[in-house]
């Protein structure tokens, strides 16, 4: 687990690091998946979250490259064994996923811009089962998708993706959010009033 987080500070440090030369945005929103069965054990209380939200950021490297970091965080799927007068035994599947994604903006219209997505995952998964207790399992990943970007404002941007994840817990994602162009921001806070 040491390890994992070690590698998720180095990407973060990276990612924060890149100077944009145009665009910086940040943004977050919804997620929903195909889900896995925690350990490939294929019965319902292992089965895994399905909604999740997330924050992610979008760096323009290039006219037509962008780096593109995220974390996201699942909600819980509880899954109740057994229900009895005075307790209830429940299994519980817990989950989160952090991203780096290359993105290539293969087709620019006015109000549109469409992207081909590639990158890494690290997936952090647990089961935790009233009476006894939690296990713990994380998987390398990669990601392959597309994605679209629809300009609202200079200002802002509404967003959708889908990706596949390659893994041991392999799964379809489609994510849709709200981006905040910072640049822009920045840029038009210092202007004098």
């Amino acid at each position: 687990m040491k390890k994992y987080l070690i590698l998720i500070i180095i990407l973060i440090t990276t990612a924060t690091s890149i100077k944009a030369q145009e665009k910086m945005r940040v943004g977050g929103g919804l997620v929903y998946t195909t889900g896995y069965h925690y350990d490939k054990v294929n019965s319902d209380a292992n089965k895994s979250p399905f909604l999740g939200i997330f924050i992610t950021g979008i760096y323009e490297m290039k006219l037509s490259i962008q780096l593109a970091p995220s974390l996201t965080y699942f909600i819980p799927h509880v899954y109740t064994l057994e229900s009895g007068p005075s307790t209830s035994i429940k299994s519980t599947v817990s989950a989160m996923m952090f991203d780096l994604n290359a993105h290539y903006v293969f087709n620019s219209l006015d109000r549109f811009e469409f992207y081909g997505l590639a990158g890494a995952d690290i997936l952090v998964t647990s089961r935790k089962e009233t009476f006894n207790g939690k296990e713990h399992d994380n998987a390398l990943g990669l990601n392959l998708g597309a994605g679209s970007y629809i300009k609202a404002t200079k200002q802002m941007l509404g967003f959708v993706e889908a990706k596949y994840v390659f893994s041991k817990y392999g799964q379809f994602m489609v994510n849709a959010g709200v981006l905040v162009n910072l640049t822009y921001i920045i840029k038009h806070s210092k202007e004098p009033v």
